[in-house]
């Protein structure tokens, strides 16, 4: 896990008003370790980590909320997972090629 990681675009990391949790673990993002803080989406996680879309250009986090199923993934060998509804645990292995799967 990197200082980028920690301190990636998306993360609030020195939040003034609630202070931020400790990582609680890792997620596998495409054979990359990526940190976990308590309650993150796959999504919030690949954005912390600076990830925005698929490497395949094929999908990415587009709503946030479910809606658009642009950021489908594979999720422990389970397809079709909307990365922005599925909170993460830590050691879940998730994979973004080919769409994750089908609709």
């Amino acid at each position: 896990m990197s200082d980028d990681d920690e301190r990636g675009p998306y993360r609030v990391v020195d939040d003034p008003v609630e202070p931020t949790a400790e990582p609680i673990g890792e997620i596998v993002l495409d054979g990359t370790a990526v940190s976990l803080r308590p309650g993150e989406t796959v999504a919030a996680a690949m954005l912390a980590a600076g990830r925005v879309g698929w490497d395949d250009g094929r999908g990415a986090v587009f709503c946030g909320i479910g809606v658009c199923y642009g950021c489908l993934v594979t999720v422990n060998d389970t397809p079709s997972i909307r990365a922005c509804r599925y909170v993460a645990r830590p050691g879940d292995v998730v994979t973004t090629a080919g769409h994750g799967g089908t609709r």
